[in-house]
Order: structure tokens, then C-alpha cells, then sequence
């Protein structure tokens, strides 16, 4: 009986290398042909267009160990197929939870976070307050996390408890155009998309999130998925339009989310 592949103890975030500017005929091979000097490669997976196929011309590469990005990116200069292309360590996906049944007292954000990074790197809080009553904290918030899979598994679990208090969580999740949320428009050029709109609360909602791309020379914007705002490296300056429900991507840099409406 064949013995089980054992899970690699090296987290894909601290082994995947994001390359941009690759020529349109790059294939796979040209990119495993290359990169494969650096060390051995778990995978490579190169963006192409849903509609024509075609290279979008950035692709990410997992290594089957840590080694393989710093000695990719310890090299100034890369060149496939004649043409010099740009390489960095990819930036982890950050995954979001909904945390509602919260007191209006008793439960601080420090609190929370406190207890929420006992399962994973805590990027932020966010609880939002309702004006209208003098800033009084409402009785959800939002947790984002440094990785994706923290998230996945708080939802799986539903439900969590501090200070004495049952708590819910759930998966935030994107609605759709008819659905009060939607999806933001496409950025201008190599921008990246738009951010999505998140409506969890019928007075507060709407968070943008998940513009995509890396701002470097090539255009593609960076992974931004903190509350509307694309953290692209490098991106040229134009920011999206406002949309209901989500925001239009400008170069490298996702728009803020507009107001979801009520459900």
C-alpha cells in the first residue's frame, strides 16, 4: 500500500513568487524551462483571458520550497523568451469573517482581536457604530485575517464565544448585481478590477473588497483586499469611480466600495 503524501509543513504564502511582463507566447513550459533553475516547482499557474485564452501576462509560481523565491528574487534581472519580465514574493490573500450577535458592552476590539489571533495573524478590526445613537458600537464587526484559510475554517466552525458571550460568524460574501452589491467597474488600461460590495448591515454595508492586479511596470495591480483599497506596488495614480455597491478599479488600485442597500 503506497504511503500518503505528506502535506508540506511550509506554507504556500512563504512559497509563491508572483512574475509579471511575460510575453504573449510564454507558455508553461517556457516559464517551468526557466524558474526551474531556482528550485523545484510545485506548480505554476499563468492567467489567461476566460474569453480569448490569451496570456494576460503575469502568472504565479509555487515552489516546492522557500529556497526557490529567494534565489529568484536574490537575481536583478530575469528574461524568458527575450523579454525582461519582473518577479517578487506573492502577497498572501487575506480572507474575511462577519462576527455578528456582539453586545453593546462588555466586548472591546482589543478584546477581539485578542481572541481571534489565537487562530491566525489578525490584519484588522473593524466594528462598525451607529451614529444616530451616538456612536453607539453596533452588534457586529468585521474580522480580516492575514490568510484566507483562517477564515474558511472560523466559518466552518459558525460560531465562537468571548467573554462569556455566544458569538456567530459567518462568511462575507460578495452580492451580485441585482442582489444589492455587485460588482465595480473595470479599471482603465491594465488596471486591475474593481472592488466588490458587501452588504451585511442595511445602514453600514458595502464594503469594497478584493481588487485585484499588481501595480508593478506591467500593470496588473497588487491582491488588495483590505476594505476597498487595492494595495497595488507601483500603480499608476487613478483611482475608480463610485458605483452602487462596489467601486471601479483604477491602475492598480481598487475603489472604495460603495453603500450596499438593505436585505
Amino acid at each position: 500500500m503506497a504511503a500518503e503524501a505528506q502535506p508540506n509543513p511550509i506554507h504556500e504564502d512563504d512559497r509563491k513568487l508572483f512574475v509579471g511582463g511575460l510575453p504573449q507566447e510564454a507558455k508553461d513550459t517556457d516559464i517551468q524551462e526557466y524558474f526551474g533553475q531556482f528550485g523545484e516547482i510545485e506548480n505554476i499557474n499563468l492567467k489567461t483571458d476566460p474569453n480569448t485564452g490569451r496570456s494576460r501576462g503575469f502568472a504565479f509560481i509555487l515552489f516546492k520550497d522557500s529556497t526557490g523565491i529567494e534565489a529568484a528574487t536574490g537575481q536583478e534581472a530575469h528574461v524568458v523568451k527575450g523579454k525582461k519580465i519582473t518577479c517578487k514574493k506573492a502577497e498572501a490573500k487575506q480572507g474575511k469573517i462577519y462576527l455578528g450577535n456582539l453586545p453593546t458592552e462588555g466586548i472591546t476590539n482589543e478584546e477581539i482581536e485578542a481572541h481571534f489571533v489565537a487562530f491566525g495573524p489578525v490584519a484588522e478590526v473593524v466594528r462598525p457604530v451607529d451614529k444616530s445613537k451616538n456612536n453607539e458600537p453596533k452588534n457586529f464587526a468585521f474580522i480580516t485575517f492575514e490568510r484566507e484559510e483562517t477564515a474558511k475554517q472560523l466559518v466552518k466552525e459558525g460560531s465562537t464565544n468571548i467573554n462569556g458571550h455566544a458569538l456567530t460568524i459567518k462568511k462575507v460574501t460578495p452580492k451580485d448585481q441585482n442582489g444589492w452589491g455587485g460588482r465595480g467597474g473595470r479599471g482603465g488600461g491594465a488596471g486591475g478590477w474593481g472592488g466588490y460590495g458587501y452588504g451585511m448591515d442595511p445602514y453600514y454595508g458595502g464594503y469594497g473588497y478584493e481588487s485585484y492586479g499588481y501595480g508593478a511596470p506591467m500593470g496588473y495591480g497588487g491582491y488588495g483586499q483590505q476594505m476597498g483599497y487595492g494595495g497595488g506596488a507601483g500603480g499608476a495614480p487613478g483611482a475608480g469611480g463610485k458605483m452602487r455597491g462596489g467601486a471601479g478599479g483604477g491602475r492598480g488600485r481598487g475603489g472604495r466600495g460603495g453603500r450596499s442597500r438593505p436585505y
